[in-house]
């Protein structure tokens, strides 16, 4: 049980929901949600539970890239940066000191690509 008194919620369900074309307040309306955020993640967990996280095609590119869900959640601070430890960058993802990055936006998401 959840801190509410509520049975936790299937990411697999909100995925199956996702997937029947439901809008993010309809999910949050159907299982109690309070967040997109939180819709968000079952979203991800629940794909990923399933074995089918979505690809989604990079601009300029064509290809497909696999998304991985890190389980990492930031925020805009109160300067308005967003601050990834060196220890998550380097130790988890494996990128090196002085790897450079392009910042780009795909409609509500934004990328981090490598610039080799």
């Amino acid at each position: 049980m959840t801190a509410g008194g509520n049975p936790p919620i299937d990411p697999k369900m909100v995925a199956l929901e996702v997937q029947k074309g439901k809008s993010l307040d309809e999910i949050q309306r159907i299982f109690g949600i309070k967040t997109k955020i939180q819709v968000q993640d079952l979203y991800v967990r629940g794909f990923r539970q399933l074995g089918e996280i979505p690809s989604f095609d990079l601009q300029n590119e064509g290809a497909s890239a696999k998304i991985i869900d890190t389980g990492y959640l930031r925020s805009i601070g109160q300067s308005g940066s967003i601050t990834l430890p060196r220890l998550f960058l380097i130790g988890k993802l494996g990128f090196q000191k002085g790897d450079a990055f392009q910042i780009l936006r795909q409609g509500k998401d934004l990328i981090l690509r490598k610039i080799d």
